[in-house]
Formats: C-alpha cells, sequence, structure tokens
C-alpha cells in the first residue's frame, strides 16, 4: 500500500517532470566503490583500484542532504559496494537519514558479511547471469555460482525476513537459459527474479574514461560489447524462448516471481531486432532523470546510469546540481526522442502509486 507520504513525493515528481526542478528525489543510486571482484563479459568496473571513491566524511555530507530532497531508498549498486571495507558504516550514514536500503552485489562477498547485510539493507538484488558454474564462469569471469548459492543460504538462515531476488542481464552467450535461470531462482529460494538486456550503447558500467583513480580504457571492443548482440537467427530463437517460457512457467508470471510481465518480456529480443536494423527499438517510458539520481564511486552525478555526467559532488553539493545541471539536462532531454533513452535496457516510471 502506497503511504500518504509516498503519495506526496510522486505528486512532486510529476510537477517536477513539468517543471524540470527537483521537488522530490525518492530514489537515490549510489556506489560506495569503483572496485568489483567479478571480471564481466559487460561491464569494465572490474579495471578500477578505487583511489578516487569518495571519502566516508563525503559520503557524509551526501547523506545529510538527502532529506531535504524527501529522499526515500537508496540503493547501494557500482561496483561491488561490498568490496569497500567501511561498507556497513556508509549504510549507517544513510540509514541514519530515514532511508531504506537496497544492496545490488554480485553475492561474491555474502557469506562472509550475510549478518552485516541482514541487518543493514531491507532488500539485496544478486546478480544471477548463468545456472550453472560453467556458463556463470562465462559470463562473469570468476568461478562464483557457487559461492554465491552459499551466502545466499547464510543470508536466509541469518536474517529471513530479507528478500533476496536474482537479476539476470540476458544476451548471446546466455538467451537460451531464460527459462533454467528462473528455475535456478526457485532453487536458491529467491524472492524472484528479474530480466534486462545488455546495455551496448551508453557510458555506464565504468566503461567511460573519467577522473577516477585508475580511468577504464573507455574502449568497447567488439569482443565484450558488440559481441553480446544477437544475430538474425538468435533474435527469432530468443523471441520463440521467451513465447515457450511465457507459457510453461505461466504461474511465475501470474505471482510475480518474474518481475516483468510478458509483453515486458518480449521487449528484449526486440532490442536486439533493433540493434540489427530489423525493426524499430521498443517503446520507453520513464522518468528516471526527474525520479532519481546516480552517485557515483568517485562523485559524478548522471541523471540516470546511461545518460552524461552532469556535475560531481566534489565540486558542487548534489542539492546545487539538482537545482542548476540537472534542470539544465533535464530541459534538453526529450525521452521519445533522445538516442541513449531509445537504446534503454533498465528504464524507471514513478507514477502516483509507485512505492519505490
Amino acid at each position: 500500500m502506497v503511504t500518504l507520504s509516498q503519495l506526496t513525493s510522486n505528486l512532486l515528481v510529476k510537477v517536477s517532470q513539468a517543471t524540470h526542478q527537483t521537488l522530490a528525489l525518492p530514489t537515490l543510486i549510489f556506489f560506495p566503490t569503483a572496485r568489483c571482484n567479478s571480471r564481466c563479459i559487460s561491464c569494465d568496473w572490474w579495471k578500477a583500484d578505487g583511489a578516487d571513491d569518495l571519502s566516508f566524511e563525503e559520503v557524509r555530507r551526501l547523506s545529510d542532504e538527502l532529506p531535504a530532497l524527501r529522499t526515500r531508498s537508496v540503493v547501494f549498486s557500482g561496483g561491488e559496494p561490498l568490496f569497500r571495507r567501511d561498507v556497513f558504516e556508509l549504510a549507517d550514514l544513510f540509514a541514519g537519514q530515514g532511508q531504506r536500503l537496497h544492496l545490488l552485489t554480485s553475492g561474491l562477498l555474502l557469506e562472509r558479511h550475510a549478518a552485516a547485510v541482514g541487518a543493514h539493507f531491507g532488500q539485496v538484488t544478486i546478480s544471477l547471469d548463468g545456472h550453472t558454474p560453467t556458463l556463470y564462469e562465462q559470463i562473469r569471469g570468476v568461478n562464483g555460482l557457487p559461492v554465491i548459492e552459499a551466502g545466499v543460504r547464510k543470508l536466509q538462515a541469518v536474517s529471513p525476513r530479507t528478500p533476496v531476488r536474482g537479476r539476470s542481464t540476458l544476451h548471446r552467450h546466455n538467451f537460451t537459459a531464460l527459462p533454467a535461470l528462473i528455475d535456478k531462482a526457485h532453487a536458491l529460494g529467491l524472492a524472484g527474479i528479474s530480466f534486462l538486456a545488455a546495455d551496448v550503447s551508453s557510458e555506464a558500467f565504468g566503461r567511460t574514461s573519467s577522473s577516477r583513480g585508475s580511468p577504464t580504457t573507455g574502449l568497447r571492443t567488439a569482443a565484450s560489447m558488440t559481441g553480446l548482440l544477437l544475430d538474425a537467427m538468435e533474435v527469432q530463437a530468443f523471441a520463440d524462448i521467451v513465447e515457450r517460457t511465457i507459457v510453461s512457467h505461466a504461474a511465475d508470471f501470474a505471482s510475480g516471481f518474474v518481475a516483468e510481465p510478458p509483453e515486458k518480456l518480449r521487449r528484449l529480443p526486440r532490442y536486439y531486432a533493433a540493434q540489427l536494423g530489423l525493426g524499430p527499438f521498443p517503446g520507453v517510458q520513464c522518468n528516471a532523470p526527474w525520479a532519481s539520481a546516480v552517485v557515483e564511486a568517485d562523485g559524478a552525478v548522471r541523471g540516470c546510469f546511461f545518460h552524461r555526467i552532469v556535475g560531481n559532488i566534489r565540486a558542487r553539493g548534489l542539492r546545487a546540481i539538482l537545482r542548476d545541471e540537472m534542470v539544465a539536462f533535464r530541459k534538453g532531454l526529450s525521452v521519445a526522442r533522445n538516442p541513449v533513452c531509445a537504446r534503454c535496457v533498465c528504464a524507471l516510471m514513478v507514477g502516483l502509486r509507485s512505492a519505490v
């Protein structure tokens, strides 16, 4: 049920869309560190050394700004959040300001930190890109599936009320595993699973050179990026697999165990078809740049994961950036016509009844 506070905040987001001001920022996505202990074929964060990560005091100043922005939730992303030694002290900063905390993690350090994760985070999402150890290692670069399984069991044992969900990025290497990944989520005792296509065209996931202490190359190689795309025969095969999965796992769609309704899941093969010029990209409805902001590990601020950097909290506070640079960015953004938005794989739409 949506509370009066949430309803008020959501209404302010709708007004913000009309004015481009930030009357409320329900969600902040925060990267505690640029470091990562996976070596995924779709991401370059693992190349960073974390030398330019925000200090504890810089994060404290960020957290102090959030109550005035009516921020309800902070999503720890990255990079691998649990790779930062003081990650739970950082979590306390945000929790102390009244925000709910959500952890996005590879799960590789979950067993070691299960008790602290359960104590600090209201929900946890693990990356689950392969249902077998071989497929998992092929995609994520480490032999981590058994470690994740142990971590999930430990978290469920010490904090049974903390929902743990899976998130899979589907591409050429694993699209055929769609139904098996749903089954694997059940086998792990997860609360659900969601699916995305692979982003291959934006600056997200550490794939741009910046002011980070150990900047990535900023280059997308054919092997790591366009190699994720499907060819025409695979696109058709993917579409067929989606249709069969909708039938074979109908109960999982009906219950919401699979987060995406059937029509949204059908967008994934259409996205890959569009990458080949075989049709338009699926239409996008999104107000993420008006309802949320991303603060990366070095303080860079974006309107969402995929758009350009608009400022840095080391130079100006978040509220000042939202008041000035973000307003200018929003005024120049048409979700319906922007090429970055057209290729988006992870849209967010906050409506009046949204509980995010």
